[in-house]
């Protein structure tokens, strides 16, 4: 199986997809109304819901065909009391990734501190927003959605990176179903590199925030910074999707900027999940940042 396939992981097609983030109890809906959305019938509706404060995504769903000129679409999920931002856009050409106005018509609504159930009128204006459109963190890593990739040959492992909105977009895949890892900007072999470990296993994905405390070891952070991830495992793959801020402003944690090439760090263990296991593969390589 090519590598595209395996990352692809079978993606199925659905009249509506709904992807979560967020395992909080749904208190709180929204039902949109679009309207004014003629010039777009039968090219897919894409839409994300991100909380503005803690800025995870909590929701993503697609209308694989809009409808016609009104329709609606309701938006779970969402916690009574937190501020929400909303992104749309229209694939008119059908490639099936976001290109910025004017290629793509796109839109943004702010929703302060949303309470209980409401109901809101969406027009489709010719007034677009440059929403940006970050990678689904599912555990399903598309190329498409990634702005670079590069293939380390020394480990077999491959990172993707992607910027937007002052985060870091991270996909790591590695061969195996042990844990694996990454770090970022180390000073002398491990030390002072912000190093994200993680491990899929039937629980769930397991997924740390550490940092290289001295050149051959590294300890958790006192203060974990991961805004987002998720997993998957195949027979002989894992992989793991996260998002962490270009600069949290933590001492432990290094600041990163957007199309900079930074040293990383790639370890995996081919079987093992068990966090404090030595690696099975280790490299030291460089990307450039979301480029």
């Amino acid at each position: 199986m090519n590598r595209n396939a395996v990352h692809r992981m079978a993606i199925a097609t659905l009249a509506m997809i709904a992807l979560f983030a967020s395992t909080a109890f749904s208190q709180t809906s929204i039902n949109l109304r679009f309207e004014a959305m003629a010039p777009y019938v039968g090219m897919t509706l894409n839409l994300r819901v991100v909380d503005t404060v803690s800025l995870r995504e909590v929701s993503r769903l697609a209308v694989p065909e809009i409808p016609g000129s009104s329709f609606d679409v309701e938006v779970t999920g969402l916690v009574s009391g937190s501020s929400v931002r909303i992104d749309a856009f229209a694939d008119t050409n059908g490639n099936g990734r976001y290109d910025a106005p004017p290629l793509d018509p796109a839109w943004r609504l702010d929703l302060p501190e949303v309470r209980g159930d409401v109901s809101l009128t969406w027009v489709g204006s010719t007034e677009f927003t440059d929403i940006g459109w970050p990678p689904a963190v599912d555990g399903i890593v598309n190329e498409t959605e990634y702005t670079s990739w590069i293939v380390d040959s020394q480990t077999g492992m491959t990172v993707y990176s992607h910027v937007l909105d002052e985060l870091l977009y991270i996909g790591l895949s590695a061969p195996g179903t042990g844990w694996l890892s990454i770090g970022f900007d180390p000073e002398v072999r491990m030390r002072g590199a912000n190093i994200i470990i993680a491990a899929i296993e039937e629980g769930g994905l397991t997924i740390e925030d550490h940092y290289g405390n001295s050149p051959t070891s590294h300890r958790r952070d006192a203060a974990d910074h991961i805004i987002q991830a998720a997993g998957a495992e195949t027979a002989d793959m894992s992989i793991v999707e996260f998002v962490i801020p270009l600069d949290s402003g933590d001492d432990e944690d290094k600041a990163l900027i957007a199309g900079s090439e930074v040293t990383i760090l790639l370890a995996y263990h081919r079987t093992d999940d068990r966090l404090t296991v030595r690696h099975t593969q280790r490299s030291t390589t460089s990307v450039r940042i979301g480029e």
